[in-house]
């Protein structure tokens, strides 16, 4: 592996850092802005679930077609990209009034996302090798911050009446700085090629099981288990951004909290996704990634079914969901890096891709739902993708295994 000076060091990862703050910050501002967009442009659920799902489709374009090129380009490219994008979605996206409209300029949004989210994690898992569980948990907290720091500050303005158009323009105040930096970041060469290379090393010891190594197994059960976590990114991503999407009009109409009490629910369950992942940086290479997986995807349906189903004292359990949520997407991403060998970008950009296809159809099935049978049913929805994780998880422990025992 290449060495770093200390310095190199700093920057890159704060390069990875603000791609995830990023990240977070434009994900979560369009589901604490959805709510009053389709009130203030009289827009049904299913179409809400059409603009949800073009800014998924820019990302899943992004993963898939980016990551391909990653390998080639390094993660400066991905970024400046991911900036540029991000700058036109957002400009295009506050202008706009009209549906096709809002669906062509978040798909640009859409483009940036997947970018920023394969630029800094390209970054991290190139530059930390050494449990990479840990260190990418970190990372989806960066993301977390943005995450639960925009609801509440986009709920106390949209309560004083502030329109959801000024609270996506002032977001470009730290999205031009931001682009500015990835430009004038510099990426050693020696490092562009990396993930190319072979890696011959044995996974962390808490990657499945303790002494097992990804050599002992077959090539077809590696794919095999491979395409398992692929599939189960695909029900994460949609059980999530499904959550995560709607969850500001569950408390609104459903609960009815006002609009302030309902964003703050939604900084809630990013705050949840915070700490989760804070935490499991500490144990998650220690108790097993898919162990941990396996937990986390229970615990969150069984959070969304207790909010739903429970008194209005226990609505806040569907934004307990985040905490369980937390840990599945950066421990997968563990997974995946671990068990595939050499082209470390193209295999990130399609697991990163189906889980764009997960955000693209998870919240527009769910905004379909919301307006045939309620939102109450909608959102219970989330736990059949959640189901779906834990079976697909365990999958890809088992062939990864060669045994039932992880």
């Amino acid at each position: 592996m290449p060495k770093l000076t200390r310095r190199q060091l700093i920057i890159l990862t704060l390069g990875g850092f603000l791609s995830y703050l990023l990240f977070g910050m434009f994900d979560s501002m369009r589901g604490a802005t959805l709510s009053v967009l389709l009130t203030d442009l009289d827009l049904s659920y299913t179409a809400g679930g059409s603009v949800v799902m073009g800014q998924y489709a820019g990302y899943f374009a992004a993963t898939l077609l980016v990551g391909i090129l990653a390998d080639r380009t390094g993660p400066k490219f991905t970024l400046v990209l991911a900036a540029c994008s991000l700058i036109f979605g957002v400009a295009g996206y506050a202008a706009s009034s009209g549906l096709l409209a809002l669906i062509a300029f978040i798909f640009f949004i859409g483009i940036g996302l997947g970018s920023l989210e394969l630029g800094g994690c390209n970054i991290i898992a190139a530059i930390y090798k050494e449990k990479k569980g840990r260190y990418l948990n970190i990372l989806a907290a960066i993301a977390g911050c943005g995450a639960f720091v925009t609801p509440m500050i986009a709920g106390l303005f949209l309560d004083q009446g502030v329109s959801w158009r000024l609270i996506y323009r002032s977001g470009l105040l730290i999205a031009v700085p931001a682009a500015v930096y990835f430009v004038l970041l510099r990426w050693p060469a020696s490092f562009r090629h990396a993930g190319n290379a072979k890696e011959t090393s044995a996974p962390s010891p808490g990657s499945f099981r303790e002494g097992a190594t990804s050599a002992r197994h077959p090539r077809r059960a590696r794919s095999l288990a491979v395409l398992s976590m692929n599939l189960s990114n695909f029900a994460y991503m949609a059980a999530e951004i499904g959550t995560a999407t709607w969850l500001v009009d569950f408390y609104c109409h459903v609960k009815h909290f006002s609009i302030l009490e309902a964003s703050t629910g939604l900084s809630l369950f990013y705050i949840g996704i915070t700490l989760g992942r804070l935490c499991g940086s500490l144990f998650v290479d220690r108790a097993g990634h898919v162990r941990s997986i396996l937990a986390a995807s229970l615990l969150a349906a069984i959070c969304i079914l207790g909010g739903i189903a429970g008194p209005e004292s226990l609505a806040l359990l569907t934004s307990a969901s985040g905490f369980c949520y937390s840990i599945i997407f950066p421990t997968s991403t563990a997974v995946i890096s671990e068990i595939s060998t050499g082209h470390t970008g193209r295999t990130l950009g399609i697991f990163l891709a189906f889980g764009g296809l997960g955000g693209m159809f998870g919240p527009w099935i769910v905004g379909i739902i919301n307006d045939l049978a309620g939102l109450e049913t909608g959102l219970a929805f989330n736990c059949l993708f959640c189901g779906a994780v834990f079976l697909l998880a365990a999958t890809a422990g088992r062939l990864q295994m060669g045994t039932g025992d992880f």
